[in-house]
């Protein structure tokens, strides 16, 4: 007798360890037909390894993909099926010893079930009428020993059907291929995945059904083998249900729902009460339109765990269930094209579970495979008869800001096994976001990011020191590590918290400025449609050389930008160029001044020619060519180096309310400032 997917699922699993951190091998995509939206998983072929079926709504079949063994599906077969399948799944339905398949074809207005000869080849053996059928699954519905199909579709006698109740048609099989349609059932409206198992304990099977457009899950209870109660809704709005599956995720021996809400990105968790009265337990923020769900127990701790996948991300996610029904942390995984469905199989033969998604978005790569990796444990390292573990290394980093922007943080760590690390963020900033590699704003811990770099974003005005902590994962964990960001560098809103330029370009906002009080001659501009100089900014250049000084802010796009450029210091400044506009500068502005002092400092102020005009662009800066020495925080001179000048300077300062030795400005040179110079005292970057 072939042992079924469902059985062998039982005896093996994802490899496990703290955070169950699962590796892949890179990902590998196959062709299909066409806006895919189904998988199913099985041995078409009867060679002993798993193979699985595609469902292609545009060319209206599905795709056979058949393995080699080692989890690679180099052989494919496009079967024709009715118009528009939607889902694919499949059993012994003739009971001649192989898988036939079944199909609810959306447009076609039937559901197809397709007769397999043994080695893999597909025909339609029939068809079943069932109008705007949208999910189908099989089930031994009425206990007879026989597998029965169970189809989701709209009422088609209903005056308005996407806005009137859906339903339940379960075909029951005879065991030979044939079928009797049975009782129907009215759930909610515009039904789109359902589930069945026995909700209330009394051994009959019962149905859930997530229903997208009423914004419910529809409870069908059974009465006997091929009857029904009338359907109860639990409603969810906002939410809009898309995806079900059932089984008993709190460990309390009844079935609980799980289900995504593909409106508002949430995944949730329902606990029963045994007798078939379902609360809320959990509701996790996922991705961008959740669209599939499949559950197994990934960290082998004894509950069930769970990988979603999503249309509208490529970011999709294992969620890891504390065994009492709640998402306790969570790994992301990368597969692009709008992932539709998800399943699980063992391709390979190596006792790992693996990956199959069925991809809507991509007309031409509609499934992937991601086959899990095996880790490596370390060799000889031993402590009497034990084996010593040897888990990865991370590393502690410091960084000081180069902006009051974004900017990039790399992590690093080393795996003492050999095999390659992932990075898991462990505790988050308190004056600042950090964002993964796909945009995603992280906002629970443990986070899995799909690389090593994440951006950290500051609060706007944020000046001091922020902090974060990761792990480095090998399959072991490492030790915790920090993160310390010393964030320095105010918003240059003003001409005191001005920010150092250099030669090249440079990103910059003005999202949040304000208008600066310093007055410019917009007279020494005429000719150049100079406008109100609004929302501004500052930047300070100190010319280590005379020379000639290009100042370009043609990349910026977004809005039309003024430049003012002075002399001096900020408590005399002194105005000496400005720009509205430049010929070829989308309205921007270009100023070349020649020539600029060696061993001056300048002011840059950027604006916008309206009290509307405001955005982000780039700055490109063109001086001398000698490089200064580098500087930091606390070097008053730019000499590259924080000492005694630094020193002298504060105190000859001591007291004044403007100037460049307020390095904390609060509006007075003090003993702050010159604990400041004393505290990063020495080489800058020693």
């Amino acid at each position: 007798m072939k042992m079924s997917l469902v059985h062998l699922l039982c005896l093996i699993g994802f490899s496990s360890g703290v955070y169950a951190d699962i590796r892949f091998e890179n990902l590998t995509n196959y062709p299909t037909g066409g806006i895919s939206t189904g998988v199913f998983a099985e041995d078409f072929d009867g060679d002993g390894d798993i193979d699985f079926a595609i469902s292609n709504r545009e060319s209206d079949s599905i795709t056979v993909l058949f393995n080699n063994g080692a989890g690679v599906f180099g052989n494919s077969t496009q079967f024709q099926t009715g118009i528009n399948p939607r889902y694919v799944d499949g059993f012994d339905f003739d009971n001649d010893g192989d898988i036939d398949l079944c199909t609810p074809d959306y447009y076609g207005m039937t559901t197809t079930l397709l007769n397999n000869d043994g080695s893999g080849g597909f025909s339609i053996a029939q068809q079943f009428d069932t109008f705007t059928p949208a999910y189908v699954w099989n089930d031994d519905l009425d206990l007879d020993g026989h597998r029965d199909i169970i189809v989701l579709h709209w009422d088609g006698t209903a005056k308005v059907p996407h806005q009137s109740p859906g339903v339940v048609q379960p075909f029951y099989g005879n065991g030979d291929g044939t079928f009797v349609v049975g009782q129907s059932a009215f759930i909610g409206v515009q039904p789109r995945g359902g589930a069945s198992a026995d909700l209330n304990g009394d051994g009959l099977l019962d149905v859930v059904v997530a229903d997208i457009y009423s914004k419910t899950i529809s409870v069908l209870l059974s009465t006997g083998p091929r009857t029904w109660q009338t359907s109860f809704q639990i409603l969810m709005d906002p939410g809009a249900p898309r995806y079900i599956t059932l089984e008993d995720y709190d460990n309390d021996g009844d079935v609980d729902i799980a289900a995504v809400d593909k409106l508002h990105g949430n995944f949730w968790i329902l606990t029963n009460d045994g007798n078939a009265k379902f609360v809320l337990n959990d509701s996790v923020k996922v991705n961008d339109a959740p669209h599939s769900i499949v559950h197994f127990d990934i960290d082998n701790d004894g509950d069930l765990d769970f990988v979603v996948t999503h249309v509208g991300s490529s970011s999709h996610l294992i969620l890891h269930n504390d065994g009492s029904g709640r998402i306790e942390s969570e790994q992301m995984f990368t597969i692009s094209g709008g992932s539709a469905e998800v399943k699980l199989a063992d391709f390979n033969a190596d006792g790992l579970i693996d990956i199959v998604t069925a991809n809507v978005n991509n007309a031409l790569i509609g499934s992937s495979v991601l086959l899990q990796k095996e880790c490596l444990v370390c060799n000889g390292a031993r402590s009497g008869k034990r084996v010593v573990e040897c888990p990865p290394i991370a590393n502690e980093i410091n960084m000081q800001a180069i902006s009051y922007l974004d900017f990039d943080v790399q992590l690093t760590g080393e795996s003492i096994a050999g095999n390659s690390v992932d990075y898991i963020i462990s505790s988050l900033p308190s004056s600042g976001d950090l964002i993964d590699v796909y945009g995603n704003t992280i906002t629970t811990v443990p986070y899995h990011i799909p690389n090593d770099t994440v951006t950290y974003s500051p609060v706007y005005g944020y000046i001091g020191l922020d902090t974060f902590t990761y792990y480095v994962n090998d399959c072991l964990p490492s030790t915790e590590a920090l993160v310390a960001l010393q964030i320095n560098i105010p918003f240059p809103d003003e001409c005191l918290t001005a920010q150092r330029i250099f030669n090249g370009s440079t990103v910059w906002s003005t999202l949040f400025a304000s208008d600066s009080p310093d007055y410019y001659d917009p007279l020494l501009c005429s000719g150049t449609n100079f406008g109100a100089m609004r929302k501004d900014i500052w930047f300070r250049y100190f010319a280590c050389e005379t020379g000639q000084l290009v100042i370009d802010t043609c990349g910026t796009t977004v809005f039309d930008s003024d430049i003012v450029v002075y002399q001096g210091s900020c408590c005399n400044l002194e105005q000496i160029a400005c720009n509205g506009d430049s010929v070829d500068c989308n309205g921007n502005s270009r100023i070349t001044i020649d020539p600029i002092i060696a061993d001056t400092q300048y002011f840059i102020r950027i604006g916008g020619s309206t009290a509307n005009s405001f955005g982000g662009g780039t700055i490109f800066i063109a001086g001398p060519e000698v490089i200064c020495a580098a500087s930091c925080f606390g070097d008053l001179n730019f000499d590259g180096n924080v000492n005694i000048t630094d020193f002298l300077q504060i105190i000859g300062l001591w007291g004044s309310t403007c100037g460049d030795g307020d390095l904390n400005i609060d509006g007075v040179v003090n003993v702050v400032d010159l604990l400041a110079v004393i505290g990063t005292w020495g080489p800058c970057g020693g």
